[in-house]
């Protein structure tokens, strides 16, 4: 009997999110991972994996920008559309295989919206898997639904493949068991692009603010609290030194 998994899967374009996203998906790279690739190296030095890539369209973010990217998905329709739209930068593999298979060779493993996909026991495979598939310096940058966010259901469970869910200190707690040196993690604020979005930017301030109170009252914290319905962390197999 063919396993639910592999049942929302084998239509995951045709039924949810899994087509490319177009505008939203730039926004949210240019938010929530091109500042921290950039933070490592320029972008002609670095060797960047896409994992879970799905039709590659970060990928053609990535390579646009100049980075070496290359992306690795698991679904064959996915791959399909992206090799028909023209891009060859993308290969058909589980990506905890291709992973193992890479040791050391990549400067930064990207995650965008994947690991919420995976039970437990996988997302900690991943994460001990981009560790070893990271040079020294590299890096773990992913984005993933923040379980502390009031209104974070609504990105949890707007999809029902959806198994996992991170805090900061969860995340923090997973980089420390793969053994990767230091993590940071930041919040996914809504973009201000045009007039409509930098009025929702605005709004969100003191939107946040409330919500961020509330959890200082409840939990005597008054600090560190992250409200995003999303939160992007950077993992770092070493440590950042300042020169």
């Amino acid at each position: 009997m063919e396993s639910l998994r592999d049942r929302l899967y084998d239509s995951y374009v045709s039924t949810h999110a899994g087509s490319a996203s177009g505008p939203a998906t730039q926004l949210a790279y240019r938010r929530d991972l091109r500042p921290h690739l950039r933070r490592t190296g320029s972008a002609d030095r670095l060797r960047v994996l896409d994992i879970g890539c799905g039709q590659g369209e970060l990928v053609r973010l990535l390579v646009a920008d100049g980075f070496d990217a290359r992306g690795v998905d698991v679904s064959t329709e996915q791959v399909s559309l992206a090799r028909a739209a023209g891009l060859d930068r993308v290969e058909h593999a589980d990506f905890h295989a291709y992973l193992r298979a890479s040791a050391g060779n990549w400067d930064a493993v990207v995650a965008t919206d994947v690991l919420e996909h995976l039970n437990r026991e996988e997302v900690l495979q991943t994460f001990d898997g981009a560790r070893m598939a990271l040079r020294p310096g590299g890096v773990l940058v992913a984005r993933v639904p923040n379980a502390v966010s009031p209104t974070g259901g609504h990105t949890m469970w707007s999809d029902v493949t959806h198994e996992t869910w991170f805090t900061r200190r969860s995340v923090a707690q997973l980089a420390a068991v793969a053994g990767f040196a230091s993590v940071e993690v930041f919040a996914c604020t809504p973009p201000a692009h045009g007039l409509v979005s930098a009025a929702r930017a605005l709004l969100w301030k003191p939107i946040s603010g409330m919500f961020k109170l509330a959890l200082a009252v409840e939990t005597g914290a008054l600090r560190g609290h992250i409200v995003t319905q999303n939160l992007t962390f950077v993992a770092r197999t070493t440590e950042v030194t300042n020169s």
